[in-house]
């Protein structure tokens, strides 16, 4: 059995709890009899009460792990997630919260020798053009001597499968001990140093199909990745929205919007309305048909979050 694993690290003022409470939700209305593990640190243990120990009727195994009281919550959800093949026993499929499964999720990756299976870093290939100009990923690199070549793939860590083996377990140690090595140079961001992990052990990642981890704000933020990431779209298991930046405005997805969870953290609870847009994530993106359809090269819609305006008049016009 394939456990489901989230890692929680929250406080009241932060909208993660709720983030994360609606991705259980989307995986338990696909998938009830999933098997649904949740990882939290000490502070957030002591803060989950209320509506927001509502968490832990959904989990079938939670956790508490403590850690020094001086570590951010940034560190502590980073120290969580790099080491979390050695803190749950069983073959796990991680999500992150800032996601929605949108399928009957069957990870049927345990077949084949590999150990750990993702998706690559905004569905690219290696040389992509967006990580050779990321001025800051190539900074943390040089800043660390890293070995990671931007000629080999690069992959996201917002969704990993992991077998419950010795080689899962050593190469969650070395990314947990190469994290560290990281945040104390203040390089908190936990996927540089997975792949580094990578090249060190000879890329034992394999390569997960796109729909299990669909980065869609990609396709919006830089619309040639459209052709690429729309088809993807239409396939999706999981979908990941990422949380970080999120305005409010522009957004085309109410799970794109932090409004959408202050209104859930102001009523202490998950309206109807709210419950529909978790459990049918897929079809609520402004403008989108209610049926995705892939032969379409280019759907209007994915113009809204650059030019949210000009696609207004353009629906009020039927063009959209």
């Amino acid at each position: 059995m394939t456990k489901f694993l989230y890692v929680l690290v929250s406080e009241e003022k932060d909208i993660y709890y709720e983030q994360t409470l609606a991705s259980v939700l989307s995986l338990r209305h696909y998938n009830p009899d999933a098997f649904i593990s949740l990882l939290v640190d000490d502070k957030t243990d002591r803060n989950l009460v209320g509506f927001r120990g509502e968490i832990k009727k959904q989990v079938d195994e939670y956790k508490a792990i403590p850690y020094d009281e001086n570590l951010s919550n940034q560190v502590r959800s980073r120290y969580l997630k790099t080491n979390m093949r050695n803190l749950v026993d069983g073959d796990f499929l991680f999500i992150d919260g800032d996601t929605a499964v949108v399928d009957k999720l069957e990870p049927n990756f345990s077949n084949g020798n590999e150990s750990i299976y993702a998706v690559t870093d905004l569905h690219s290939v290696e040389n992509d053009k967006y990580h050779l100009k990321h001025k800051k990923m190539r900074a943390n690199k040089e800043k660390m001597n890293f070995s990671l070549s931007f000629g080999d793939k690069y992959f996201n860590s917002g969704v990993i499968f992991a077998r419950d083996n010795d080689a899962a377990r050593n190469f969650f140690s070395k990314w947990h001990s190469l994290y560290k090595q990281c945040a104390e140079k203040g390089i908190f961001t936990d996927q540089l140093s997975f792949n580094e992990v990578n090249k060190l052990l000879n890329q034992p990642i394999k390569e997960l199909p796109g729909q299990w981890n669909c980065q869609i704000r990609e396709a919006y933020n830089h619309l040639y990745r459209v052709k690429t990431i729309y088809p993807i779209l239409c396939h999706s298991k999981i979908i990941h929205f990422f949380s970080t930046g999120i305005d409010g405005r522009k957004e085309p997805h109410p799970l794109m919007k932090k409004d959408f969870f202050l209104k859930i953290k102001e009523q202490q609870n998950i309206d109807d309305s709210s419950l529909e847009v978790i459990q049918s994530a897929k079809s609520f993106f402004w403008g989108a048909p209610k049926t995705l359809d892939e032969k379409k090269s280019f759907p209007l819609f994915f113009l809204y979050r650059q030019f949210p305006n000009l696609c207004r008049l353009m629906n009020r016009l039927g063009i959209i």
